[in-house]
């Protein structure tokens, strides 16, 4: 429809819209999620090899790909890379119920540390529809401080040659007469 009004020969349109497509994607976020898995009975390993596994398979469906990795004993993540924030975080919450269930059933013990975290995100950068918002109305005020201006740069005076010295009265001391002035004193 755009490329209606324009002559371009069709390999061309091809290549443009790879190129745009491209420079508009968006990056990849990776959200994650930190947890507990602790299990004392004699089987105690091989049930949170159990619960990982099992989560693993039961959301790693339709394209999805959830990476469960071990922090530190007792402390485990899992993270998936998305470009869509709520399906992931869906994914994630399916896969911390599924490990819930299975340490459950089990005889282990979960604990969810953190909620589904965005990481490497700036927490001050603003959402796209919060960018927005904000040049619009940066563009409203622009146009308001032009009419303030105007009435500004009428009443704007200059602070003009001012010798401080003199006008507040202050009278420049040379430091010989400083000098005699405090022998006069310490007699």
């Amino acid at each position: 429809m755009i490329f209606g009004k324009v002559d371009i020969k069709p390999d061309q349109r091809e290549v443009l819209l790879e190129t745009i497509h491209r420079k508009m994607a968006t990056n990849p976020l990776k959200i994650r999620v930190d947890f507990t898995l602790t299990c004392t009975s004699y089987e105690g390993v091989d049930v949170i090899k159990e619960a990982l596994l099992t989560a693993r398979h039961h959301v790693n469906t339709d394209g999805w790909k959830l990476d469960f990795k071990m922090i530190a004993p007792p402390n485990y993540k899992v993270e998936v890379v998305t470009h869509r924030k709520a399906e992931g975080e869906a994914k994630l919450k399916q896969a911390i119920e599924k490990i819930k269930e299975v340490m459950k059933a089990r005889g282990g013990h979960f604990k969810q540390k953190s909620a589904p975290t965005i990481i490497g995100a700036q927490k001050d950068t603003p959402d796209t529809a919060d960018l927005l918002e904000n040049m619009k109305n940066r563009q409203d005020a622009e146009g308001d401080e032009d009419e303030n201006s105007e009435n500004e740069e009428d009443n704007e005076e200059g602070m003009g040659d001012i010798d401080i010295e003199n006008d507040l009265g202050v009278n420049a001391v040379d430091e010989e007469d400083d000098d005699t002035t405090m022998e006069e004193k310490k007699e």
